[in-house]
């Protein structure tokens, strides 16, 4: 499973968690990673319905979250704010205001 940076970072900032749902294509189980950021659930990742239980989905959600939250990614931080410069103020008003 594959993530994207940004998204990781959003995980790393604010927190998340996981939530297990049945897929009702399948009949198997998967998670979904996600967040309550300014009041409003977000979804950052999503899983395909691969679980036998529900159980299971849950400890495989668990392990990856655990995995991005584990993730070093201070390097990619300065590189990012020293990409935006000035700018990421105005940047992050502008995804504040995108997200009311």
């Amino acid at each position: 499973m594959g993530i994207y940076l940004l998204t990781a970072l959003i995980i790393q900032e604010n927190g998340a968690d996981v939530a297990v749902g049945i897929d009702e294509r399948n009949g198997k189980y998967g998670f979904e990673i996600y967040g309550i950021i300014r009041e409003k659930y977000r979804a950052h990742l999503t899983s395909e319905g691969l679980y036998d239980s529900e159980e299971i989905a849950e400890i495989e959600g668990r392990k990856t979250l655990d995995s991005i939250l584990s993730l070093d990614l201070r390097k990619k931080r300065k590189e990012l704010n020293e990409i935006l410069g000035e700018e990421k103020e105005m940047i992050g008003k502008i995804i504040e205001a995108s997200e009311e």
